[in-house]
């Protein structure tokens, strides 16, 4: 009988591959996926969505910056 090997999708690049529970950048293809999802988290590209609730207070922007020169 023959075994049928189950794919997955890499969330990155969209390419797929075998599932391999014991990969260590899985549910990534490669360490490069998974180094470029990273980049996006940090550089807030991607994120979870979030709606403030009622008991959250907004957050105030921080008060401007003064310059003082002395010329």
């Amino acid at each position: 009988m023959k075994k049928s090997v189950v794919t997955v999708v890499c969330p990155t690049c969209k390419r797929t591959f075998p599932f391999e529970p014991l990969r260590s950048s899985m549910p990534f293809c490669s360490e490069r996926c998974q180094t470029t999802d990273l980049g996006r988290w940090l550089d807030e590209e991607i994120g979870l969505p979030h709606e403030a609730s009622d008991e959250e207070p907004e957050v105030q922007p921080p008060p401007a910056v003064r310059e003082w020169r002395f010329d």
